[in-house]
């Protein structure tokens, strides 16, 4: 075997190498069983559902009077029952299957993020 086919038989197995050491963690950070993909679904929402209780304790901190405090509190306590059952009504749509409890975190992930953008505008207001 001459010596530049030694060389590039060498360089090909240390870019495989390379490409596997690379893809490795994106394997980790893409859950790739279901299993695993439900468990990221939730550890997801579970930041969404902490950043939420934070920017909510603070609008809370922020409003001047019981009565803002009181309708604030009115309002969030509607709105996470309307959050909770509107997920179930999308995972209904897989009703037994083993992705429905992905779709239940998503989508309360989804509509948090989107109640946490309405609370922020309203710190501004």
């Amino acid at each position: 075997m001459n010596q530049n086919r030694l060389q590039n038989i060498v360089r090909t197995a240390q870019c495989a190498t390379l490409l596997i050491w690379l893809l490795i963690p994106v394997a980790e950070i893409h859950a790739q069983t279901q299993a695993a993909m439900n468990a990221q679904a939730r550890a997801e929402f579970e930041r969404a559902d902490a950043d939420l209780n934070k920017t909510y304790d603070a609008l809370l901190a922020k409003l001047p009077d019981t009565e803002g405090k009181e309708k604030l509190k009115q309002s969030q306590r509607a709105w996470l029952a309307f959050r909770d059952t509107e997920s179930a009504f999308a995972a209904d749509q897989v009703r037994g299957g083993s992705m429905a409890p992905t779709i239940r975190y998503e989508t309360m992930t989804e509509l948090t993020q989107q109640r946490i953008k309405q609370l922020k505008a309203k710190r501004t207001d």
